[in-house]
């Protein structure tokens, strides 16, 4: 087995090999080439900094990082690992693990990502090269016509697209949001993205974030002290109203986040899936 560096690989063929090496994972991972190419856009995926596997020249395995910056610590995001059925258990993503730590040290003080907590292969793997959870992470999901009816809401006022300060809308956070809800991702789509706010004379009291055509939801939010008054549940109906897919999603919400958890379960979301953040010190 290979090992090198993605920087000169095409994306059609690392497109390729991730198709094949999750065809059988957990959950469905089968974009299209440019779902998948905005997919690496959001995450800021760095090929320089990515690792391929290779039998005879052949893409057979990957870690896709992504490059940046997390709570001010400069940051390799693990964006994506994977080997095709028949290499894996032979410790090659372990081989690739260890030959990226030798390579990265002194670039980056954090390593990040994020598991599904019943994949035990790949949290033992992560776990064994020094990984530590960092927080437990909930995905929901609703099918549109199963959203609560929120009413009419005469009093507030819905623009779309906004033009908010982030310093004012990360005021309404009740925790930090994971790295592919995060701020630098969002700007990294922002092209792709749809913004939604609820306004009170000229003050916003709530916003979405949203992906018109996959129906994700990557922010949503609605001002502290305006809470508990149907806003969240009319900001839903909106995006639902906006979105192309017949289901509304929403990845990763911070388990220690009761009342954004809370308020998804009332409204009747499904917790269909359950991570783990993990992070490793880079020294």
């Amino acid at each position: 087995m290979e090992y090198r560096f993605l920087k000169h690989e095409s994306l059609e063929r690392i497109y390729r090999c991730f198709i094949e090496a999750f065809s059988d994972y957990l959950v469905e991972m089968q974009p299209s080439l440019e779902k998948f190419k905005r997919m690496l856009r959001r995450n800021g995926v760095n090929l320089q900094f990515s690792m391929g596997a290779y039998d005879h020249e052949t893409l057979v395995g990957f870690i896709l990082n992504g490059t940046g910056s997390w709570k001010n610590m400069p940051t390799l995001y693990d964006s994506g690992t994977a080997m095709i059925r028949t290499f894996r258990g032979k410790s090659y993503t372990k081989m690739m693990f260890e030959i990226l730590r030798h390579e990265i040290i002194g670039t980056y003080s954090t390593y990040l990502l994020e598991v599904i907590q019943e994949n035990r292969p790949a949290y033992n793997l992560y776990h064994k090269q020094g990984f530590v959870i960092e927080r437990e992470l909930a995905c929901f999901s609703i099918e549109k016509e199963k959203l609560p009816d929120s009413g009419e809401k005469r009093e507030y006022s819905v623009l779309s697209p906004i033009n908010v300060s982030w310093k004012i809308l990360e005021s309404f956070w009740t925790s930090y949001p994971s790295w592919q809800n995060s701020i630098p991702a969002l700007k990294r789509i922002n092209t792709s993205l749809e913004t939604i706010g609820v306004f009170t004379r000229d003050t916003c009291i709530g916003y979405g974030f949203f992906t018109a055509e996959s129906g994700e939801i990557h922010q949503i939010a609605v001002r502290k002290d305006m809470r508990r008054r149907g806003i969240g549940t009319f900001l839903l109906n909106t995006i639902a109203s906006r979105v192309d897919s017949d289901i509304l999603k929403v990845i990763n919400v911070d388990r220690r986040d009761q009342e954004t958890i809370r308020f998804f379960e009332y409204s009747g979301f499904i917790n269909d899936v359950n991570q783990y953040e993990m992070k490793l010190h880079l020294d």
